[in-house]
């Protein structure tokens, strides 16, 4: 559905963000991303979450090391940070770094602009791995760098006032092109996605 969104724009630099931690932004960034590589694009995804960083865990199974915040604070150049994935060939990733004590400030460096505007000319899409904005701002902070956000939330774990957050963002045009991610639906609880989508919508009576 993605390519719905927004017709006729480009839309190469994606963000992820939720209300609250544990409602699977990592895991659908991870999948969106494989499912985006199979497709035959170059996907690049990147740990911005620099309070509590997941990603490269979730993909390799270890400990932070350099990332992000070595870019950020002049510490390393980008070719020597960006990884295979090893999930998929056409799939990289950018791991978010040692946790800095000033990580919305080091988002709002010039330096996070011109980083994404250098890997929109080698990637096809770039996923953002944000923290979540019910909780921290960073998301809005780079509201000008990307063209879809993404805001993830979870069968049976999001609340009702929580996606009010998410209606007020989209409302007040707080994110560009905002769209719903429904995470951990259980199945069993009907026909399941698609049956009868429209059933009778042609039907005269």
């Amino acid at each position: 559905n993605l390519q719905f969104i927004g017709a006729g724009q480009q839309h190469k630099v994606m963000l992820l963000t939720s209300s609250i931690a544990g409602e699977g932004k990592t895991f659908v960034c991870i999948n969106l991303g494989i499912s985006l590589a199979l497709s035959g694009k170059r996907v690049l995804l990147i740990g911005m979450d620099l309070r509590k960083p997941k990603l490269r865990r979730y993909i390799q199974d270890q400990e932070e090391g350099k990332g992000l915040t070595n870019y950020l604070t002049g510490q390393a150049v980008l070719e020597e940070l960006i990884l295979p994935s090893g999930l998929h060939e056409q799939l990289d990733f950018l791991p978010s770094g040692p946790v800095p004590p000033n990580p919305a400030e080091l988002l709002m460096l010039e330096a996070t602009g011109r980083m994404l505007q250098t890997l929109r000319e080698q990637y096809d899409y770039i996923l953002l791995d944000m923290p979540p904005v019910g909780l921290v701002t960073d998301a809005l902070l780079l509201r000008e760098w990307i063209d879809v956000a993404l805001y993830v939330v979870r069968f049976a774990k999001t609340t009702k006032q929580q996606l009010s957050l998410a209606d007020e963002l989209y409302k007040n045009n707080k994110l560009p092109n905002m769209a719903l991610v429904l995470n951990g639906v259980k199945t069993g609880l009907g026909y399941g996605y698609g049956y009868g989508y429209g059933y009778g919508y042609y039907e005269e009576k």
